[in-house]
This record gives structure tokens, C-alpha cells and sequence, in this order.
């Protein structure tokens, strides 16, 4: 018997030891922010490469192994020379306050929209404003106010800035920021649109008429507050985890859309909850104490409806849709 013995190319192991490399010697320091941001100009060239294996390495590893090594070296000198050739853009971090006094308003609505930064949002501490902005960010904001007894406020991030430009000259997004002050006094409707980079939304202090978040990339934590009247919370999940706080006493519908990340919602000790939940890649876990109404978790994921034992006769309701994503969801 005769035994054929196949030549493997070398063209992936090759790639995916050239990605470790340029990390590691990133994470070292030795490769500085410049370089590491002309790697996100490259991408073409990385698709170039990889189709480049596809035609002729499949047939030829050797040839395959030869593109590999040759792509890996390739990316390497333009990201060391390309710098000083010019093929970064320095990039300027701006910075801007925004501030608004409250006037005749007896409501407002808020919309936000981030591009890369940190973001956080709180309550204003004894302030005559209605809305407080601190901003750091690269690109161009544009910041609108309309209205008089209800104020309409919203803060964009604009155009498509390169992804490069944001990464090519300072560490990563933790350098920008917005930090964002309302006011605890005038009924909100908040829209956030997160970017990326984490998220945290602290408004156990607000007085939140209707809050609608849509995740980017990075982690999303929220905050919500205990008010008279019951209110709706909406969160869509991007990539990354996000957590959900719930104040003691709260009414409340949440509508949350999973990405990808893990989704976890505290509720308050002793509180009245109702789950409807579905997952798609992941599974669903509630309180022990919490009865099973309906579903099954046989098949890929899990879905049903779960209750506490005091929802039916509580006046105090928090109700929980969750259609998920990729990963677990947990109401703890």
C-alpha cells in the first residue's frame, strides 16, 4: 500500500504568528502608536494577500508558505517606515464644553451620539443648567438646541472619521471623553448611541421619562432610577457586556436586544419581576425563587417566561423582554 503524505502551507500559521508578533511588540512598547495606526490603512493589503493564497497556495503550499512570509514581512516595513512617509495623518485631540441653562424648560430630550470616547453620563450636583458637556474627541461635533418649555438637545458626532486617525497617534480611545451632566430636576427623554469604548450611564438620580440606548463597542453599564410613574428602558446591544441596575422600588418595562457579549440586570431584593427571554447563542439564568411559566432549554440557546413569586399581586412591576445575541443572559 502506498501512502501519500500532503505538503500543508505554512500561510496561516505564518499570518497568525505575524499578528501575535506585531501585538506583542505593540503591548512592549517598541512599536509606537504611529506604526500600530498604519496598520488599520493596510487592510486592503491584507485582503491582497489573503487572495493571493487562495489562488495559487491552495495548489502550491510552497508558493503559499512564500506569500505568507512575504505578506507577514511586507506589513511589517510599511508599518515601520510608514509613518515617516508620511501615510499616517497626525491627528489633533480637540476639546469643547457645551453648557445649557434650564430657562422656561419644564422637559427636555436628549440625544447623543459618540463616536470614540469614554462616555459618561450623570447627574448635575446643585446646578442651574439643564445640560453640561466635557468634551475630548477628534473629528467634528455638532451640538443643536432647540425649543423653550421643552428643550430638544442633541450632541453628534459627525462624518466618518478614519479609523486610523483615531488610533494612529495617541494610546487608544481612553484619552476621549465625554462627559455628559443633566439635570435631576426636568423629565428626560434620553437617546444615547454609545461608540466606541465603554459606556456608563448613571441616572439613578435623572428623572428618566423614556431612556433608549443603543450599545457600540466596549461595555455598556446603566444605571436606572426609582420613578413615581412607570417608564420604559430600551437597550440594543452592540459588542461587548452590558449591565443593567435597577433602583429599589422601580416600575418598569425593559426591552433589551442582545449582541454580542454577556447581559446581566440586577433587580432590587424582594422585587416584583417578570422574564420573557430568549437566546440565541447562550443561556438564560434567573433567581432560583423565580417560577418557570413557559419555554424549554432543549434546543441551541434557551426561552421562556419566568416569574418572581410576588409579581401578580405587586402594584410595582418590572417586566424584562431580552431577545439575545451571542452569550448569556443573567437577572440576578
Amino acid at each position: 500500500m502506498t501512502q501519500t503524505y500532503h505538503q500543508r502551507s505554512l500561510f496561516w500559521p505564518l499570518i497568525l504568528i505575524g499578528v501575535g508578533a506585531i501585538w506583542l511588540l505593540s503591548n512592549a512598547g517598541i512599536l509606537q502608536p504611529a506604526s500600530i495606526g498604519m496598520l488599520f490603512r493596510l487592510w486592503p493589503v491584507i485582503l491582497i494577500i489573503i487572495g493571493l493564497d487562495l489562488l495559487f497556495g491552495r495548489n502550491n503550499p510552497t508558493l503559499g508558505t512564500i506569500i505568507g512570509l512575504g505578506g507577514v514581512a511586507l506589513i511589517v516595513v510599511l508599518m515601520l517606515v510608514g509613518p515617516g512617509l508620511g501615510l499616517v495623518k497626525n491627528v489633533e485631540v480637540q476639546q469643547a464644553a457645551y453648557t445649557e441653562p434650564v430657562g422656561d424648560a419644564s422637559s427636555a430630550s436628549v440625544s447623543l451620539s459618540v463616536g470614540v470616547a469614554q462616555t459618561h453620563i450623570t447627574a448635575l450636583n446643585d446646578s442651574s443648567n439643564l445640560f453640561d458637556a466635557d468634551l475630548r474627541y477628534v473629528g467634528e461635533v455638532e451640538y443643536k438646541v432647540t425649543g423653550t418649555s421643552e428643550k430638544y438637545i442633541t450632541l453628534t458626532q459627525k462624518g466618518s472619521t478614519n479609523t486610523s486617525e483615531f488610533f494612529g497617534w495617541f494610546d487608544g480611545p481612553q484619552n476621549l471623553r465625554w462627559d455628559i451632566g443633566l439635570n435631576p430636576n426636568i423629565p428626560l427623554t434620553l437617546n444615547v448611541n454609545a461608540g466606541v469604548s465603554d459606556t456608563t450611564l448613571d441616572l439613578q438620580d435623572l428623572q428618566i421619562a423614556d431612556l433608549r440606548v443603543s450599545g457600540g463597542v466596549g461595555n455598556l453599564t446603566v444605571n436606572v432610577p426609582n420613578m413615581d410613574d412607570p417608564y420604559h428602558v430600551n437597550v440594543s446591544g452592540g459588542v461587548g457586556d452590558f449591565r443593567i441596575s435597577i433602583e429599589e422600588g422601580a416600575a418598569l418595562t425593559i426591552d433589551v436586544s442582545g449582541g454580542v457579549g454577556e447581559v446581566n440586570i440586577d433587580v432590587p431584593d424582594g422585587a416584583a419581576v417578570k422574564v420573557d427571554g430568549s437566546t440565541g447563542v447562550g443561556s438564560i439564568s434567573v433567581p432560583s425563587d423565580y417560577q418557570r411559566v413557559s419555554g424549554n432549554d432543549e434546543a441551541i440557546g434557551d426561552s421562556g417566561v419566568w416569574q418572581s413569586p410576588n409579581f401578580e399581586e405587586s402594584s410595582r412591576q418590572i417586566v424584562i423582554h431580552f431577545d439575545g445575541g451571542v452569550g448569556g443572559f443573567t437577572v440576578r
